[in-house]
């Protein structure tokens, strides 16, 4: 019987010159078996078709830049934005100050979306502006505040200095500004 299932398929009858007993097992419809001294069966010639999408080429200087402009953003909130010198020193962050405070919250969130973006390889013109717009209003936020805080005069005895929150804030929206420079993806907003 094994005799009989191992002979089909060869053009001799089932011999191709090995005399042994015959194989112990029968293969899988589609499988022929090898015997020794049979050349070992070879895949046909067909291109290898790669089923993933080609990736997009990496944006890590730009994706690390806008991470850290993202991350500086952010933590500035929550730094002191002014310093009250006298008697006792007092601070005062920029989460006591509602509307700056939120609105540089926003900012931070908007371009860590952009910035998640970049990670992902997502390309193009909305992600440039995004992260052009965010970092120019935090730069603008920014450079008002601490012109804000100059211009208090001392009274009481008490001298007002700019914080280490709004310094921080401004280089975090100098980074997005130079993430969005960085970006490799197109000027244009159609592709052509």
């Amino acid at each position: 019987m094994s005799d009989e299932i191992e002979s089909q398929g060869h053009s001799d009858g089932g011999r191709t010159g090995y005399e042994g007993p015959p194989l112990p097992h029968t293969p899988p419809m589609g499988i022929s078996a090898v015997r020794p001294g049979d050349p070992p069966p070879m895949p046909p010639n067909q291109p290898v078709v790669s089923r993933r999408q080609s990736e997009p080429a990496s944006n890590l200087l730009a994706s690390l830049v806008a991470s850290a402009g993202v991350v500086l953003a952010i933590i500035g909130t929550f730094l002191p934005w002014v310093v009250t010198r006298g008697a006792d020193n007092v601070s005062e962050i920029g989460w006591d100050q509602v509307g700056d405070a939120v609105l540089v919250l926003m900012l931070g969130l908007a371009g860590a979306v952009a910035t998640g973006a970049l990670w992902i390889g997502v390309r193009g013109l909305v992600v440039k502006f995004v992260l052009f717009a965010a970092g120019a209003v935090l730069l603008l936020v920014a450079g008002l505040e601490i012109g804000d805080v100059r211009a208090l005069s001392p009274e009481d005895g008490f001298e007002f200095r700019v914080g280490s929150g709004l310094p921080v804030i401004a280089v975090g929206g100098v980074l997005l500004f130079v993430a969005a420079l960085l970006d490799r993806g197109p000027w244009s907003p159609t592709r052509g």
